[in-house]
């Protein structure tokens, strides 16, 4: 008795007791039933001028079948014996015309194709196997007649079944209304190449292909390297150079996938995870319900968002499908109804193709209903209205909705809430060994030997944008020169030599930001680094973290000293402050302004408008903030050798990170909390940014619409 008898044998003791089958038992029972049909054509050989051969694509998408047959072992009978309706989703659009072919071998569904039979030619099988329908209307396969097919499948109660890609945009509209089943089909693993190899071949190859290599597998892969004339072990070897040759080539065209990337921190974490429940969902191993469905990416631009998008999309192996409300705007003359329509046309699209990432760029452009003004008013806030709408309406299984944005706060409320954009993930600038990480995959097999730690250091403050930027100007710079790329060309490009500062400028912006670490790190704010700009910019950077997500007046007294550090350090080493703590006082400003305005942290508990602030109001800001930068002021002197030490590191070094600030501070912050800093009222703000001066980024703002996820704090000079 062959392998395949006793293993149909077997299945058939399974099917009848109280076992079930496993994987490998019902592909073996499956290509048991390819050989019989292989047997039976060439008996017909003298009845047919060109009989159908099964291919060994047609065997893989055989293999692929039982296996994910394994988990719904009574569809199998169920075809056999009854008339149900299924939809079998193929990875990818070029296994569609296999499976079909696998069907009609396996159960014997369907006569040869137009020309290949004659009247005379003996009826293999019952003759009421199922109808098999796929998507392309211009194929010779008998499913491609979709409505037609459709139609006998239920006249003669007959199985039916749907081969398509996820999407199933194009099967008949009745196959979908009427489907029973679902079942997915994914890609290889080891043990189901070793099956289809044995089954072409003859015989088992020696040893087991890689499992990252087999999930890659193609159907013209399978058509290129296996047959018999190999042997197993030749066959597997030629398989595993086709798709490795492929798959390199390929990601170098269609880019990285999320795991490949660098300089996302807690981002790539989410989605990672993102991408293993939309992997999982589409193999039918987890319900949507317990999937992530929509979240919001913030951050400054260059730093990756949209990238993320596509790179996330990748990563779970679904498609992405892309818009934005300048495109919807543009798909037409402008008007509400081409706006709203194309809007439509966009969330109709990727359910369809589902499951997928549906991005919505530039998600702050629709607008806070609450700010709209003028004759657009109506117009902007139907578009909102309509946006609401489409995020709410069902259907939308499978959609992982991903929205980009540099401003939070300039989003509407509703856009937000819960069951919406709910969840925001911060992406902040990358750390120097991301930059290093960001510059090798960029660089590519250029400079592969080099040392990217100084060009690292020298890019800190830098995006991914800017990483790409340095990278494509180096080159150009080398091919100008008629050479090879060299580490002094990437290193020019990213700070040139000709724009150094000078050195007092330089050791200015070293004691601003030194000041700034100083007063945080003695206050409990968690640093993250210190950063000296790179010479053609100017300034420098002091990441900070707020240890409370909501903030106390207390918390704000020491964020108000925090922000006027630094010009207190430049006034304590050299005399007189400078142009560069120009953002920090118009912040710090802001802080004191919203709180005694806004928050009720002040002199007042009634808001009003900071426009129609009165006189006394604006005295106590001038008063608080006079208050916190004498406080400053004592929290260095006390710790005055700390600040020159900080400076003279950071001067040298350019970069430190949150552990090596400690490093040098932690001696001396053990001095008590001057009270001069414990004054009335101080409140919260934002962001601002002054000619070569200090920008300040704090994570968990205090305002209202503070995002839970935080973000980092930047002190640039």
């Amino acid at each position: 008795m062959s392998s395949e008898k006793r293993s149909r044998a077997r299945l058939e003791e399974r099917r009848t007791g109280t076992g079930r089958p496993s994987g490998t038992e019902i592909v073996r029972d499956l290509l048991g039933r390819l050989s019989m049909r292989h047997a039976s054509e060439d008996e017909l050989a003298a009845f047919c001028d060109d009989p159908v051969l099964c291919d060994a694509e047609v065997v893989g998408a055989a293999v692929l079948f039982g296996f994910g047959l394994a988990s719904r072992p009574d569809l199998l009978r169920r075809i056999e014996s009854g008339a149900p309706i299924v939809v079998v989703e193929v990875p990818r659009a070029d296994w569609i015309d296999p499976m079909a072919k696998a069907f009609d071998a396996c159960f014997a569904s369907s006569p040869p194709s137009k020309g290949y039979w004659r009247k005379d030619r003996p009826v293999i099988g019952s003759g009421a196997g199922p109808i098999v329908v796929t998507p392309g209307s211009g194929s010779n396969h008998p499913g491609a007649r979709g409505d037609t097919r459709t139609a006998q499948a239920f006249r003669e109660h007959r199985p039916l079944i749907g081969v398509a890609t996820p999407a199933r945009a194009e099967l008949p509209s009745d196959l979908l209304r009427a489907c029973e089943e679902r079942l997915v089909v994914v890609g290889f693993d080891p043990e189901a190449v070793e099956l289809l190899v044995e089954h072409v071949v003859g015989s088992t190859p020696g040893r087991r292909i890689a499992a990252d290599v087999a999930s890659a597998i193609e159907p013209a892969d399978i058509r290129i390297a296996i047959h018999p004339a190999r042997g197993a072990d030749g066959a597997l070897d030629r398989l595993e150079a086709v798709v490795q040759a492929r798959v390199l080539h390929r990601r170098a065209a269609d880019g990285p996938r999320l795991a490949d990337l660098a300089g996302y921190g807690q981002a790539a974490e989410w989605g990672l995870a993102a991408a293993s429940d939309l992997s999982a969902y589409a193999k039918s191993a987890v319900p949507w319900s317990a999937c992530e469905t929509a979240a919001l990416l913030v951050g400054l631009p260059g730093t990756g968002k949209t990238s993320f998008a596509h790179a996330l999309a990748r990563q779970a192996g679904v498609p992405l499908i892309a818009g934005s409300l300048a495109q919807w705007q543009s798909a037409g003359e402008g008007h509400l109804g081409t706006t709203l329509r194309a809007m439509r046309h966009f969330f109709d699209a990727a359910s369809k193709a589902a499951p997928c990432v549906a991005l919505i760029d530039e998600l702050d452009s629709f607008g806070d209903r609450r700010r709209f003004a003028g004759h657009n008013r109506e117009y902007s806030v139907q578009v909102v209205n309509g946006l609401l709408e489409c995020l709410d309406e069902g259907g939308r299984a499978g959609v992982l909705l991903v929205g980009t944005t540099n401003d939070r706060d300039r989003i509407d409320p509703a856009i937000l809430r819960s069951g919406r954009f709910d969840r925001c993930i911060a992406i902040s600038l990358p750390s120097r060994s991301d930059l290093a990480a960001i510059l090798r995959h960029h660089l590519g097999p250029d400079l592969a030997g080099a040392d990217l730690d100084e060009a690292a250091g020298r890019a800190v403050g830098g995006t991914g944008a800017d990483c790409a930027a340095w990278v494509r100007r180096a080159r150009s710079r080398a091919r100008r020169a008629n050479r090879a790329l060299a580490i002094e060309d990437l290193l020019c490009e990213i700070d040139p030599s000709n724009a150094s500062p000078d050195a007092t400028d330089d050791l200015r912006a070293a004691v601003h930001e030194s000041g700034h670490a100083v007063v945080a790190h003695a206050l409990g704010f968690q640093l993250r680094n210190v950063v000296l700009a790179r010479a053609v910019e100017g300034g420098g950077t002091t990441g900070l973290r707020s240890p409370d997500r909501y903030a106390t007046r207390e918390n704000l007294r020491q964020l108000l000293a925090v922000y006027l550090a630094g010009r207190a350090a430049e006034i304590l080493v050299f005399g007189a402050p400078s142009t560069g703590a120009a953002a920090d006082l118009a912040e710090a400003t802001a802080i004191c302004i919203h709180m005694h305005c806004s928050w009720g942290l002040g002199s007042r508990l009634a808001a009003l408008p900071p426009a129609s602030m009165p006189k006394e109001v604006s005295a106590a800001v001038e008063r608080d903030l006079r208050r916190a930068s004498d406080a400053a002021t004592c929290f260095l002197a006390e710790r005055r050798i700390c600040l020159d030490t900080l400076a003279s590191t950071l001067t040298r070094r350019r970069c430190l990170d949150g552990t090596e600030i400690d490093a040098i501070l932690r001696p001396l912050v053990a001095s008590p909390v001057p009270s001069s800093i414990a004054g009335d009222e101080v409140g919260s703000g934002g962001r601002a940014q002054g000619p070569k001066g200090s920008r300040l980024e704090r994570g968990g703002c205090p305002s209202p619409r503070s995002s839970t996820d935080g973000g980092a704090s930047r002190c640039r000079s």
